[in-house]
């Protein structure tokens, strides 16, 4: 993992916001820094899907480059009930939410294929990744966060949760798995949950 700059969690929740309303949220952005990110509180605090509750003024920000190699594969992946019904997360032993275990899930279930026609967006991220079209960089970069007590007790060889961007790093890690892309660096967001600021 290697640093490229500072980050905030004001920084977050505007590129967040701005994401999903790119995506068709039609609630508005508010304009303010302080506002935004009591927007993120209201519309996705509540069950820790993108606001972590330690969120704080000690969390550190950074905007970091993730190695596909090292990094990518190690991060902790989303555990629901469609990632399980999908087959994608198979509690089978240690490590079992890691998401190249996901990635290998997917190609082993054909999980691509399954998808019904309204719910197509991983196959699209998928083709346009192959295609080159799309980088995980910028606007399309990603978000991880220390991963919780639990999360690394069960996948042992994580120390992040990928927050946003199961959708972009599914299919990445898939098409790295297939070799159909050469493994580039991804940028992302890290919340580093700490007492004190580095």
């Amino acid at each position: 993992m290697r640093v490229l700059s500072g980050s905030s969690l004001e920084e977050y929740a505007k590129w967040y916001l701005e994401r999903e309303a790119a995506k068709g949220d039609s609630r508005p952005i508010p304009n303010r820094p302080e506002r935004q990110v009591e927007a993120m509180w209201e519309r996705h605090g509540s069950n820790d899907d993108k606001m972590r509750k330690w969120f704080n003024e000690s969390t550190r920000w950074q905007i970091v480059e993730l190695d596909a190699v090292e990094d990518l594969p190690n991060l902790v992946f989303l555990d629901c009930p469609w990632t399980k019904r999908a087959g994608l997360v198979i509690p089978d032993g240690p490590n079992y939410r890691l998401l190249r275990r996901v990635a290998e899930n997917a190609l082993a279930c054909d999980y691509l294929s399954s998808l019904p026609p309204d719910h197509q967006e991983h196959k699209k991220y998928y083709d346009s990744l192959v295609r080159g079209s799309l980088r995980l960089v910028g606007k399309n970069r990603v978000a991880v966060c220390s991963a919780e007590p639990d999360e690394t007790a069960s996948n042992p060889a994580a120390r992040y949760y990928l927050l946003d961007g199961v959708g972009r790093c599914l299919p990445y890690m898939m098409l790295s798995l297939e070799r159909k892309v050469e493994p580039v660096p991804i940028e992302a967001f890290l919340a580093d949950r700490g007492t004190e600021r580095r």
